[in-house]
């Protein structure tokens, strides 16, 4: 005979705050005579199996709690409303902000709201039905909005308290007395961070010497693996945020908010990949090829690692070929070339790291110019995460050589404009950025980073025409567009990158580039770079928080061919 469950114990950790999209999970105390019992090894009310069940449900309050909380910065009050999003219909809680300063940052993308909605009825002098939904009663009841050991909150329970219910039911005997019920008591839940929108900068006036198809946009973005996450940054980002099922939407959310043809991310983990990334940007459109590291790791009771997956609408393009680039075997490669057994175990200890690298030649569905007949308009796209670790810029500088010797043979077999984007963990100036866009490293340079001497017989140098897409924003023509000279000012002085594309606790600065061949393509716009203050809304705060769910800020340029 089974023996009965005990409750004993129950709690639901909003230490944080609760937040629409983020998801509760309570921890639970449940005996078995003796024995421990995990919540998720218990069967649900309802099920075929096992005599004692769990009966779970979630409720909403009926009446709203506290006062209005900004839309940018959820953790803290509001202290004004827009009174255009009252006229306009706006959802409520996307009129509220914690300062004038929040208003006037965030008006551009505030404005979006007004015109959104500005089409829809409105009542007489604009405020009819506006406090249907502030109607409250003297005493508060609960409407079941979920069943099940999870919840997550939705925009229908912003501003109201939620409870949660779990007991022990006998499905057998359905009067028997099993203990009572454990009840608990959320805060009110907060609405989604709501970052600043990033517009597109043109750096080239509309032409009219253009074409369908003759411009497309490739965006470059590390996420960074969860992985990484929970390890690197649990002690600088509030937990709730921090939560993959909270970052992946918001990672989502921002991603098919910039409508990229072609996205090449980065950190993309490979139980992710297949259950969330796949699946989410094939239903918006996009054709996924993927490349994971050459070693797994053990993470919540799985092997799991992360690795470069590239994404590209098919109603854009077609996929032709695609290459995938272990650095492994290049390292061992490399060391057969030795003689000496000593130095060929010190290279392989220092050059095998497991970074990849995923080359797609991508053809265009549209047709190309008139002059170009039936000729087909071909792309290479290089996507990589070089090596992280900051002592060891010879393997950063190995592995972007071997890569770019790859794309020099592809270059060889065909007339192919090219892209190179990525994750270089290589700062601007750095003997791999140098190589990257001098197409050679000074020798110094190189005899400053060669321990082991294995650099001074490569030939470090390549062919291909590569520039940064956003260094040549800082020749652009200011008067293309009157935002160039602000973001100008957030470029460095000397090599022409953007100051910073990641901000954590211990740096702060440039490691990810999209770059393109001169000979080819010419980029014509870019995604502005954002203010530090955008980023970071508190003197102490990095990257990831509530409003970015990544170390990395995403990259995205607009690009159109060079018509020869």
């Amino acid at each position: 005979m089974e023996k009965p469950l005990l409750l004993q114990s129950c709690k639901l950790p909003t230490g944080d705050g609760v937040y629409c999209g983020v998801t509760l999970e309570p921890w639970c105390l449940i005996k078995r005579g003796d024995q421990n019992v995990a919540l998720e090894d218990l069967p649900e009310d309802g099920s075929p199996d096992g005599q004692y069940q769990l009966r779970m449900r979630w409720y909403r309050s009926t009446i709203p709690r506290g006062g209005a909380v900004c839309t940018v910065h959820p953790d803290r009050e509001a202290t004004l409303q827009c009174m255009v999003c009252l006229r306009y219909k706006v959802p409520q809680h996307l009129s509220y902000h914690c300062a004038v300063e929040c208003l006037k940052s965030h008006w551009h993308q505030h404005k979006e709201y007004h015109k959104q909605h500005c089409n829809q009825s409105i009542g007489e002098n604009g405020y009819d039905n506006l406090n249907k939904a502030g109607s409250v009663s003297a005493v508060d009841s609960w409407v079941e909005v979920g069943k099940g050991r999870t919840y997550t909150p939705t925009q229908d329970d912003v501003g109201y308290t939620l409870k949660y219910e779990i007991c022990v039911v006998d499905r057998l005997h359905q009067y028997t007395d099993l203990g009572r019920a454990q009840t608990m008591y959320t805060q009110r839940v907060r609405p989604t961070p709501n970052p600043p929108a990033r517009q597109m900068v043109q750096m080239l006036p509309p032409s009219s010497n253009t074409y369908p198809g003759s411009r497309f946009t490739v965006l470059s973005y590390n996420l960074l693996a969860d992985l990484y996450a929970k390890a690197d940054f649990a002690n600088t980002c509030p937990a709730w945020s921090l939560h993959w099922n909270y970052r992946k939407k918001n990672l989502l959310r921002e991603m098919l908010s910039y409508k990229a043809d072609i996205l090449c991310l980065q950190e993309v983990q490979s139980d992710h990949y297949l259950d969330f990334w796949a699946p989410e940007l094939q239903k918006a459109g996009y054709v996924a090829i993927y490349k994971k590291k050459t070693a797994e790791i053990y993470t919540d009771n799985k092997y799991a690692i992360d690795g470069c997956a590239t994404f590209f609408r098919r109603d854009r393009f077609s996929l032709v070929k695609k290459y995938e680039v272990e650095f492994n075997k290049a390292a061992l490669s490399l060391a057969e070339s030795f003689v000496n057994p000593t130095q060929k175990k010190q290279a392989l200890n220092r050059l095998l790291k497991d970074n990849v690298a995923l080359i797609a030649v991508l053809e265009a569905t549209e047709p190309g110019p008139p002059e170009a007949q039936n000729r087909r308009t071909l792309i290479c796209v290089a996507n990589t995460h070089i090596h992280a670790n900051p002592e060891l810029n010879d393997v950063k500088l190995w592995q972007v050589h071997t890569l770019l010797k790859g794309l020099e043979k592809i270059a060889a077999s065909a007339d192919i404009p090219m892209l190179v984007a990525g994750d270089f963990n290589s700062i601007p100036g750095s003997p791999a950025h140098s190589l990257l866009v001098k197409g050679k490293v000074d020798n110094t340079q190189v005899a400053g980073i060669d321990p082991l001497g294995f650099l001074k017989d490569q030939k470090l140098t390549h062919s291909l025409p590569l520039l940064s897409a956003y260094a040549t924003m800082f020749d652009a023509n200011g008067a293309v567009d009157a935002r160039l000279q602000k973001q100008k000012q957030r470029l460095d002085a000397r090599h022409h990158e953007p100051l910073y594309t990641n901000i954590t606790k211990d740096f702060r600065g440039t490691l990810d580039y999209i770059l393109y061949t001169t000979s080819s393509l010419q980029p014509t716009a870019v995604l502005e770079l954002p203010n530090e203050a955008d980023i970071l809304t508190r003197p102490d705060e990095q990257l990831p928080n509530a409003q970015y769910s990544s170390d990395h800020v995403a990259l995205l340029a607009e690009f159109q061919y060079l018509r020869s």
